[in-house]
This record gives structure tokens, sequence and C-alpha cells, in this order.
């Protein structure tokens, strides 16, 4: 099948099921209120994460009548590396590049509080693998990006994934679920996604790596605060704009130390027109 049918399949069966399963969230008491409903937020949002993980196996079993659809972890020795590198660019962007955008005055005025992080490892691996990365990243890097780019550049076809994976959250924005607007998550899961990319093709293609990343960005958000405790902050532009800056600034400099290729190995790049 040509490719946009094997796209628009899977994101209609991630975007369906998804929107399914929130609703109850969307039209009950935590949301619209148009239903006397009071459903939970965590249970529902992550039942809907099953969106994409069956989008990505129903789709390839319909293009390739098997299942096998993704490769969990690298091949080559070498690449196991890419599981304590890709977080770490994801804490790179919000405890570094991030923190180095809000913090106000002379870098010696800067108290950032290091040791916190050390206990964002725990949760990285609890119940918030639930929440998204254990099931979404079957889906958006398993299937969607790894065939994107087989037609377009890698920089561009994260871009297109970290859009579409940003517009699947959209009927989450009626709830309380997020203090960034739309179109500032936009430009987060943007830059988050070209990041995901680099590891993700770096590391043959391994799913394990993609829900590490996923997971520790899910994580890192309530570190912020107390790793910036007694640092004097700025007011404009917004934290969660500035977050956005962070993620797309390490981005933009993957893309060019890369040309555009984002770890994408000769391979990947043959059946391109």
């Amino acid at each position: 099948p040509p490719l946009w049918k094997l796209v628009c399949l899977y994101y209609m069966i991630a975007c369906g099921w998804a929107w399914l399963a929130w609703s109850p969230l969307v039209l009950g008491s935590t949301g619209v209120k148009v239903v006397h409903i009071s459903a939970s937020i965590p249970v529902f949002a992550s039942i809907g994460t099953l969106g994409p993980f069956l989008g990505c196996f129903i789709t390839h079993r319909f293009e390739t009548g098997n299942w096998n659809a993704v490769r969990l972890l690298p091949r080559s020795p070498a690449r196991w590396s890419w599981l304590v590198i890709g977080p770490l660019l994801v804490l790179l962007s919000f405890f570094v590049i991030f923190p180095a955008f809000i913090s106000k005055g002379a870098p010696g005025h800067w108290h950032w509080h290091p040791a916190v992080l050390m206990g964002l490892w725990i949760p990285m691996f609890n119940y918030n693998l639930f929440g998204g990365p254990l099931f979404e990243e079957f889906g958006w890097r398993g299937f969607l990006l790894a065939h994107l780019q087989r037609v377009i550049p890698p920089w561009v076809a994260a871009i297109c994934v970290g859009v579409m994976w940003a517009l699947w959250h959209l009927p989450l924005f009626l709830l309380s679920w997020s203090s960034s607007s739309p179109f500032t998550y936009i430009l987060i899961v943007i830059g988050l996604s070209v990041l995901m990319t680099l590891a993700f093709n770096a590391s043959e293609e391994a799913i394990v790596v993609a829900i590490l990343m996923h997971s520790a960005f899910n994580v890192s958000s309530r570190f912020v605060d107390p790793f910036l405790d007694g640092t004097t902050t700025r007011e404009r532009p917004s934290a969660e704009l500035l977050i956005a800056f962070a993620f797309l600034a390490v981005a933009a400099f993957a893309v060019l130390c890369t040309r555009g290729r984002l770890g994408a190995f000769p391979a990947m790049r043959e059946t391109q027109g």
C-alpha cells in the first residue's frame, strides 16, 4: 500500500482509540462537564496511550502480513550506550539549557541543585511508564518515524512526527492537563521529537531508547522547581516557552551536527526517492 495510506490508517487508529478512551475525561467533571461522569485521569489517560500501540501493530500487519513491527533493543553492543545518552539529551535540555535561559543575573548567582536529580530515576521506572512511554513509542517512533524517514529526510520526518504526536494530545487540553498552551506544547514536542529521532536512529531503531527518553521527559517537569530553588528566574517569556526554546536549541544543534541525518544509517536512506 502507498505510504500515505499506511500513515492515515495508523493515525486514525491512534487518534480514534485515544480520543474515545479520553471522552469520559473530556465530557465529564474533569473537562467540559457535559455529562455527570467523574473519571480517573491517570487511568483513562493511560488507556488512551494504547492507541499508538495498536495502530503500530495493526497497520504493520496490514502492510506486511506479520506482527514483527519493531525492534526492542540495539543489535550491536556499541549502540547500547544510547540507552543512557538518549535520556541524557532530555536532561540536558531540561536541566542545563532551560535553567540557563530562565535564570537571571550572572552565572555566579545561579543556585542550581543537581543533587535533586538523584530522585528522578525512580519515577522513570514506576507507574509513570504506563502514562505514555511504554505504549506510545511503538507507534510514534517504531512505526510512524521509521516509515516517514524512508521517503523524507530524517529531520523533516522528526518534525512531522512531533506535530502529529502533539496534535494527538489536543483533547487533553480541555482538562487541567498541561500548563503549556497548545502552540507552545507543539514547539516543545517538535524539539523533543528531533532528539528522540537522533537517539532512535543511532540505537538501530531500538524502541527501548525512545521509551526511556519519553519517560525522562514526563518526569522531569516535577523536578524543575526543586532544581532551581533559590535562583532568581525571569517572568517573561513564560517558563513553558523557554522550555520549548531549550529543546529546539538542542534539536537544531543536533540537526546541524548530523547534517540532517540524525543518526540514520545509509541502509535506512536507500529507499528514498
